[in-house]
């Protein structure tokens, strides 16, 4: 059973044909139980007046099935996105409707996207009550997608329980949606700055002309940072902390062991690169030098906008795996 083009509805049973659905309502239902139960009263009494009920609800089955087709008939959906955003960030669905019909309006129109859960989820149900005859309306709704990568959406469904609520007909509309799901980002404590030629998880080895204050020695750290009158008054080393102005750079690594590309760990890779993602988002926004560095490329040294898209977009697209096979084929 599909589930339901409007959540209020408990549906009691769905038959598609040819990219229509035609859903029977809880109280459709009963609604054709009654239609049984005065037929077969009707042709068991012979009761001219049953007769005329019977004809009455016969007639409410067909006004319902011709109304809602009309209600769907010509209407157009369309659909935009932003051409990035990150994964589990709330981006803005704009949807288009539009009535081609001269002189015949839509009601109680919903649109829904049938085995989405997997790419992404929205914040509500996008629904609309009235469309007027040779118009269109736009509907903006919250959505998150749930997974990088490129999104496509080529078809949605269109549905409307007008004019009773007996019955939901819907109908498959294309729509052409894209766009690039950049990583997820976490929130991150501040990464250590490391010179052009250290990589992991070293120390800090900042560069520049502003003192910000003095700290105590730790290992790693460079002697030639080491504030030697400080030092010989409070008897332990003390070194420099540089202020912004400190020439600053950062190599953030994304290896893969072949043990972590088995296909059913996905989810662990998923986390590695949106840590990555989330060091060069933090570090670039703070004004560091940033190189992102994989199996096959490393990226030059920069902290502008661009830098940060250009990476960003890389590991939208990153598939370990078939680095991996790249790299293998090269040994």
């Amino acid at each position: 059973m599909n589930s339901p083009a409007n959540p209020s509805y408990k549906i009691v049973f769905t038959v598609s044909l040819r990219g229509q659905t035609l859903q029977l309502t809880r109280e459709g239902s009963g609604f054709v139980f009654l239609v049984f139960g005065v037929g077969l009263g009707a042709i068991n009494t012979g009761n001219n007046l049953l007769y005329l009920v019977l004809a009455m609800c016969c007639s409410f089955i067909a006004i319902s099935g011709l109304l809602s087709e009309w209600t769907l008939k010509q209407v157009t959906v369309k659909g935009k996105l932003p051409p990035t955003f990150h994964a589990g960030e709330a981006t803005p669905l704009v949807l288009s409707l539009a009535n081609a019909k001269s002189s015949l309006p839509s009601y109680a129109l919903r649109v829904y996207f049938p085995n989405h859960k997997t790419l992404f989820k929205l914040e509500k149900e996008i629904s609309l009550f009235y469309l007027a005859p040779a118009s269109s309306t736009d509907k903006t709704v919250m959505m998150s997608a749930l997974r990088r990568g490129p999104l496509q959406i080529d078809q949605c469904q269109l549905a409307t329980s007008f004019p009773f609520g007996f019955f939901i007909k819907s109908k498959t509309v294309p729509i052409q949606i894209e766009a690039l799901v950049l990583p997820r980002l976490y929130e991150t404590t501040a990464p250590m700055v490391l010179s052009k030629e250290v990589e992991g998880d070293g120390k800090k080895r900042q560069s520049g002309s502003e003192v910000h204050s003095l700290r105590e020695f730790s290992e790693g750290d460079s002697p030639q940072s080491i504030h030697w009158k400080s030092s010989a008054k409070t008897g332990g080393l003390r070194v420099k902390e540089f202020g912004q102005n400190a020439n600053r750079s950062c190599i953030v690594p994304l290896h893969f062991e072949e043990n972590e590309l088995d296909p059913f760990d996905e989810k662990r890779i998923e986390e590695k690169i949106s840590k990555a993602a989330s060091q060069v988002f933090h570090m670039i926004r703070q004004g560091v030098q940033v190189q992102l560095k994989t199996d096959d490329m490393e990226t030059d040294f920069a902290s502008t906008e661009s830098h940060l898209e250009n990476i960003m977009q890389y590991l939208a697209k990153l598939s370990p795996q078939t680095q991996h096979h790249r790299k293998a084929d090269d040994a």
